[in-house]
């Protein structure tokens, strides 16, 4: 027992861990990219760098995998913060029954028939939920089940060994890290006001995005809430006084075309260096989730209906998107990685502790400054 647990922790296991997580995070953030002109791409990007790992042999580059999460985390952070700040309450509470059920499904075929770990069965099953939902609310007021899955993912490759960490220490650093972040949101909104730059927004705080993620470890607190809160902060503030008329005017640094092609760049660089063994056992979830989903997918919409324009192509859409998710995901999840399911779970929790006091501990600072805070979701 005593060694199985030392080949857990062993560095190999971890570092093996955290390429897996950035490739599903480099593969979630192609999914969910939405620039003009370039999101039709995405599947091509996708496809390219699956058949660079089947079909080319192993090329061993020395990359400095730290750099790599620092290059691709704070844009897509920033994405969730703006997305929860679109976000309102549950329409009805058979969304959240409908959305556990569904991951129930999906994790137990994935663990079952795909023969995957039941924590990575459960991080993709989130994931997979959170896609879909993501899709679903596209074009309407938001909820959290469509931003859940993207921050617990974050938070997993940051804090890659949850399970092993003082619990009490690390909630602390995440209330410090978004104090710190809150201070460098009005911050950011106040040097770009004096710039007169609209039409620069996007990179302004495409830089901003990489700034606040590097206070965040200059001061040891936690990255991922400065980041966060620091987005949150422009995204109301900013809307709060008029800065932003609408919600999609609100900046959002992953969706401009420098990111695309850094991603892209990235996936297809790793691809190429991989080389994956193709296991037909492994893909014998991929029918079985994509049922699951369908399933879920035709409930949430007999019971909480959005829209009904486009039903069959936006089906369609969705299930394309998981079946995307689904094989960039079994392809290149390491066979070394260990994952625990403490630490999918706590990342869990942390995920939603993170929204909530994101949300709960903004509004004094703006009754502080006299400000009547005004939520994008609420447009």
């Amino acid at each position: 027992m005593k060694e199985m647990i030392n080949t857990f922790l062993s560095p190999g296991s971890l570092l093996e861990t955290e390429h897996g997580l950035i490739m599903i995070l480099i593969l979630y953030g192609l999914l969910i990219y939405r620039g003009n002109r370039l999101s039709k791409w995405v599947p091509v990007v996708i496809f390219s760098g699956i058949a660079l790992s089947l079909f080319t042999p192993v090329h061993e580059i020395n990359l400095f995998w730290p750099i790599l999460t620092g290059l691709v985390v704070p844009p897509l952070l920033w994405q969730g913060a703006v997305a929860v700040t679109k976000s309102g309450p549950l329409r009805r509470n058979w969304s959240l029954v409908i959305w556990s059920a569904t991951l129930l499904l999906v994790t137990f075929s994935l663990y079952t028939f795909s023969r995957l770990p039941f924590s990575i069965s459960l991080l993709l099953g989130v994931l997979i939920l959170t896609l879909v939902w993501y899709f679903r609310e596209f074009n309407v007021e938001r909820s959290y089940l469509s931003t859940i899955g993207f921050i617990t993912l974050i938070v997993l490759l940051v804090e890659i060994d949850l399970a092993y960490i003082d619990i009490g220490a690390w909630f602390g650093t995440l209330a410090s890290g978004t104090a710190i972040g809150i201070i460098l949101g009005f911050s950011g909104v106040a040097i770009f006001r004096k710039l007169k730059g609209d039409k620069w927004k996007n990179v302004f705080f495409f830089i901003w995005a990489y700034l606040a993620y590097l206070i965040g470890f200059v001061f040891d607190t936690s990255a991922i809430a400065t980041t966060l809160a620091a987005a949150l902060v422009v995204s109301t503030y900013g809307f709060s006084i008029g800065l932003w008329y609408r919600a999609k005017d609100i900046p959002v640094p992953a969706n401009v075309p420098f990111f695309f092609f850094l991603s892209a760049t990235i996936w297809i660089i790793l691809g190429w260096q991989t080389h994956t063994v193709l296991d037909p056992a492994k893909l014998n979830g991929v029918l079985p989730t994509l049922a699951a989903v369908a399933v879920g997918i035709l409930l949430v919409r007999r019971f909480v209906p959005i829209s009904t324009e486009n039903r069959l192509l936006r089906l369609l859409r969705q299930e394309f998107g998981v079946f995307l998710l689904l094989i960039g995901t079994v392809l290149y999840w390491p066979q070394q990685a260990f994952l625990s399911t403490t630490s999918v779970e706590i990342a869990l929790a942390g995920a939603v502790f993170l929204i909530l006091i994101l949300r709960f501990s903004i509004k004094p600072f703006f009754d502080l400054i006299g400000i009547q805070l005004s939520w994008p979701s609420k447009q």
